[in-house]
């Protein structure tokens, strides 16, 4: 059902007040989501300010861990060895600059095969729990879709979500409908978010109406 594509270091142990671990999407969260699928390096275009947050969680002692659908597989348009040649080019400017993925978890699936890994479902991310050694109701989920935030809610872990996708518009709706969403302009925002919260003594795991504004 899943895989792990890399893994740049050993699930790290949590220190106080942190989640366990820190699971991420991977396009409209850390690269630039196409519609036509990234393909190749050269597509793989990562999101302004993405980099640097990646280097600022890794600051967290915990598992940082991709979680990403790539039904570009299944649809026969690209292989698993050119999904795993791009995961490496990242693996490797992040590793550059100083942070780090700790495992990546794909599925390869296209939405009609009816598989339990592919997000909305929570699949993926009870595999990297069980694999890796981490509650996923103490664990935050950053993605920029609707399905990222089911398949968080399904996990039972943190949903947090990020406006850099082309879902913007959807999880901007989502917020209004739902006011305890948490919703920030982007992954910089999100490591902003944590250390503010963590530095005040508030929990990362509770969706109130207390929440970061939306607008």
């Amino acid at each position: 059902m899943t895989a792990i594509a890399h893994r740049d270091s050993p699930p790290l142990l949590q220190t106080v007040h942190v989640p366990e671990a820190i699971l991420l999407d991977r396009d409209g969260t850390i690269n630039v989501e196409r519609a036509d699928y990234v393909k190749t390096i050269d597509e793989f275009v990562l999101l302004a300010g993405a980099l640097d947050a990646l280097v600022a969680l890794a600051m967290f002692a915990v598992p940082i861990v991709l979680i990403t659908n790539q039904s570009a597989i299944g649809r026969g348009i690209l292989t698993r060895g050119q999904i795993d040649g791009i995961h490496d080019h990242l693996c490797s400017l992040v590793r550059a600059a100083g942070g780090r993925i700790d495992a990546i978890y794909i599925c390869p699936h296209r939405p009609d095969e009816g598989c339990s890994c592919r997000k909305p479902k929570p699949g993926l991310l009870q595999s990297a729990a069980a694999e890796m050694g981490f509650d996923l109701k103490q664990s935050i989920f950053v993605g920029d879709s609707i399905t990222d935030y089911q398949a968080a809610q399904a996990a039972g872990c943190m949903p947090v979500l990020v406006r850099t996708g082309r879902q913007a518009p959807k999880v901007a709706q989502l917020a209004v409908d739902e006011p305890g969403v948490v919703l920030l302009d982007h992954l910089s925002a999100v490591v902003d978010w944590m250390n503010q919260r963590l530095a005040a003594g508030q929990t990362l795991f509770e969706m109130t109406s207390s929440a970061p504004p939306v607008d």
